[in-house]
């Protein structure tokens, strides 16, 4: 059955995100974190103004996740304190609405949770069609797929020259997203095959499964009911490889797919088993305290909040056919580099 359409990010407000944090700040020391609002700005473009306000170093003002231009973002940068009288509390497009001194620079993937409230427009479906499609998707969750922000402009393209070369950018950005790349994409096509196979829900013997709201797992030795009603209830979850070199025996669903891939496929995995250290993502996600509200018979509110690294428009993409109004103006200040939202 096709999904119903819907339009996403007819204006930035229609997009909003907010990074959560889930420890308390010192108070004291030399880095003051600001909590800041941006519209239609991207973070790296933001983090250039800073330093230029300033007289930072670039490299000195930090960020916990890389967000999207078209939206309106909250979400944490850090500098060191000795700036923080150079910078004002806003500027065209953001206005700081906190700032606190802290003992540690903020570190990438610092917070949990981000939080997100939506609008779709010009949804062409039944209200209660997509409020039963709700209650299943808050039951069971949502295919945890990287969403396209992950892989930025073209970087698909160029890891693959490198897979070709059998070689590793000298560059450690260049190498960082090239690694990035190639195992986000691999993790996707493995999430299709088993969803296809209708088997995200499904564990077998070898199957990792994923300790909910962590990157701790196990290897499933027995399929019982203690097992089965651990996945029914989210506290665990069954598990993807992200390539990598790997100490044990991969799990059966996943050497499937793996012989059951294409040529291109197989050697960018060999070249991840090479250069990348392996790991595992959850399959499916639920998202936390989803409500939604209806604007008008067209036009619905969405809200709910994802662990971080998973991505708002994968959740989306299993519920609708989306139109994204802000691709017809992609910003050229966009970075190349994967997003980690």
């Amino acid at each position: 059955m096709p999904k119903p359409r819907a339009t996403l990010k007819q204006h930035p407000a229609d997009f909003r995100v907010a990074e959560q944090i889930d420890f308390p700040l010192t108070g004291y020391g030399e880095h003051l974190w600001c909590y800041v609002e941006k519209t239609g700005l991207n973070t790296a473009w933001l983090k250039r103004e800073w330093a230029r306000l300033t007289g930072c170093p670039p490299k000195d003002i930090a960020h916990s996740g890389l967000k999207d231009r078209h939206a309106v973002i909250r979400q944490w940068l850090s500098l060191p304190a000795k700036h923080g009288a150079q910078l004002p509390d806003s500027g065209d497009g953001w206005h700081i609405l906190e700032r606190q001194l802290n003992e540690r620079k903020l570190r990438v993937g610092a917070h949990r949770h981000n939080q997100f409230a939506i609008t779709l427009r010009d949804i062409d479906a039944d209200p209660a069609a997509i409020e039963s499609a709700l209650a299943e998707l808050a039951r069971d969750g949502f295919p945890n797929h990287f969403g396209e922000q992950r892989f930025g402009h073209s970087n698909r393209d160029k890891a693959q020259r490198w897979v070709e070369r059998g070689q590793l950018p000298k560059k450690h950005d260049e190498r960082a997203q090239t690694l990035s790349t190639l195992r986000a994409a691999a993790y996707n096509a493995q999430l299709d095959a088993r969803r296809v196979a209708d088997a995200l829900h499904t564990p077998q013997p070898g199957d990792r499964a994923m300790l909910a709201g962590s990157n701790s797992h196990f290897t499933i030795e027995a399929v019982d009911d203690a097992l089965l009603a651990r996945l029914a209830s989210g506290d665990i979850a069954l598990g993807g490889w992200l390539p990598g070199k790997e100490k044990g025996a991969l799990p059966p669903a996943v050497t499937a797919w793996l012989e059951a891939a294409d040529a291109t496929q197989q050697a960018a995995v060999r070249y991840l088993e090479k250069y990348a250290d392996g790991g595992w993502r959850a399959l499916t996600v639920r998202p936390r305290d989803l409500q939604y509200d209806w604007q008008d018979a067209h036009t619905l509110h969405l809200a709910f909040t994802l662990p971080r690294g998973s991505y708002a428009t994968a959740l989306l993409a299993s519920l609708f056919d989306l139109h994204d109004a802000s691709s017809a103006n992609s910003p050229s200040d966009i970075p190349s580099r994967p997003q980690n939202p």
